[in-house]
């Protein structure tokens, strides 16, 4: 009961601002327009801040820790192909913008402002340095191919050449795929750290971006609907917080990583889905109301499924 608790607890403050931001829309603070216009501003302008800043916490651990950036890099992109083929032969889904969705929603879990808190509650600070380590490769991959494969599944298939080419600009045009793509080149080619007013300007408009973003997704939410979502987003609320924990379990497993770091890895990877999966969505034509039922459902839910992670691991 007291791990109950505990993973209740964690999910208090996106639950709070969640609430807030739907009823500042009862009440008409908040306007459709308002959210078209926060929407545009988080995809174009702060998310992809946030994003580009991200990239260079990468350092020297994709060199240092290989075994581990593969079980992570392995098992995003594993969990992204079980989403496309569940939904594409299984289901037999023929919407690509839902396909897309599905797929985007499988690799964003909430690194920092849930996988943060929890690591700190339940392993202790003694599990920071191992939780950076976690960000540090997981999270510009994560960045990067949710975006990504959104695009490549969005893009007409014609001819090849012709699915390449809207495969390509679709990439190009979005910048939530751009900025960690950029950030990470920079850091190939030797660019170890910002210059410091330009990081420091990077993060002070990268820190608005989940409260903003937790707001908006508040106001876009419908209520009524929820007993119609949790039927409708069964399939993204299973794959964000147990298969993907899961392939990552066997992935670190497979790849002999040390037990702590892959307490850490997982449990973090078995948090709720990053609003940045409602930012994503609305910047890109998918369907941003799924994406907001998704990420409500999979926050109120974790402060079941995290306890039961916790238990499973061990810790």
């Amino acid at each position: 009961m007291d791990t109950l608790i505990r993973g209740f607890i964690l999910i208090l403050p996106l639950a709070f601002l969640l609430t807030a931001g739907n009823l500042l829309f009862r009440r008409g603070f908040i306007t459709q327009s308002d959210i078209s216009t926060l929407s545009k501003f988080l995809f174009w302008i702060i998310s992809p801040s946030l994003l580009f800043r991200n990239a260079f916490q990468i350092d020297e651990n994709m060199r240092t820790q290989a075994s581990f950036f593969w079980a992570v890099a392995g098992s995003a992109l594993l969990a992204m192909l079980v989403a496309y083929a569940a939904e594409r032969w299984i289901f037999r889904v023929r919407d690509r913008r839902r396909i897309a969705l599905t797929t985007a929603a499988a690799m964003r879990p909430n690194t920092i402002y849930v996988g943060l808190p929890t690591v700190q509650a339940v392993i202790g600070n003694q599990a920071i340095g191992l939780l950076a380590l976690y960000i540090a490769i997981a999270m510009p991959l994560y960045n990067l191919l949710s975006p990504l494969s959104s695009e490549l599944i969005l893009a007409r298939r014609g001819d090849m050449p012709g699915f390449l080419k809207n495969a390509v600009k679709g990439i190009l045009k979005n910048p939530m795929v751009m900025a960690p793509a950029c950030g990470i080149l920079l850091v190939a080619f030797g660019m170890k750290t910002l210059p410091s007013t330009l990081d420091k300007s990077f993060q002070m408009v990268g820190s608005a971006a989940t409260g903003i973003a937790l707001l908006t997704l508040g106001a876009s939410i419908e209520v009524s609907r929820a007993k119609k979502a949790l039927a409708s987003c069964w399939r993204e609320v299973l794959m964000r917080l147990f298969i993907h924990p899961a392939i990552l379990y066997c992935c670190l497993n497979a790849a002999g990583v040390d037990t702590a770091l892959k307490n850490v890895a997982v449990l973090v990877t078995a948090t709720p889905t990053a609003v940045t999966l409602f930012v994503l969505a609305k910047g890109i034509g998918l369907d941003g109301s799924r994406a907001a039922e998704i990420t409500v459902l999979t926050t109120l839910l974790s402060a079941v499924t995290i306890p039961l992670w916790i238990a499973f691991l061990g810790i």
